[in-house]
């Protein structure tokens, strides 16, 4: 059973949940135990400046793939992933919430996903 097995995307997932907080210009990565079968993050920051950061690969925060979440908004795809990178952009200490559904492909069955890989607009 490897990361294309279309069945274990089929059933309810098991949840992965974690509530953190980053500061300004600090990398947190979360690296999940199985394959992602849909990740959610909110950021829950306090102010209206705090915005936080997502991508798929370490490279995305230079190379320009990334995206941005402000106060109070969310990203929330059917995705399948071994881990999610998370940076603060602006702000300081800022909150947030990740919610992903795992299904039962462990990690180290999926495939790298890289730009030297031939996966365009990752890193």
């Amino acid at each position: 059973m490897g990361e294309g097995y279309i069945p274990a995307y089929q059933i309810s997932s098991s949840p992965w949940l974690t509530s953190s907080q980053i500061s300004l210009g600090q990398i947190q990565v979360l690296t999940f135990p199985q394959v992602t079968r849909f990740i959610n993050v909110q950021n829950v920051a306090l102010t209206g400046s705090d915005k936080i950061a997502l991508a798929f690969t370490s490279l995305g925060f230079t190379t320009g793939n990334f995206f941005t979440l402000t106060q109070s908004s969310s990203f929330r795809e059917e995705i399948r992933t071994d881990r999610l990178f998370i940076s603060c952009s602006a702000g300081t200490n800022v909150n947030f919430q990740v919610a992903v559904g795992l299904t039962g492909i462990p990690a180290r069955q999926f495939l790298t996903i890289t730009g030297s890989n031939g996966f365009q607009g990752v890193g």
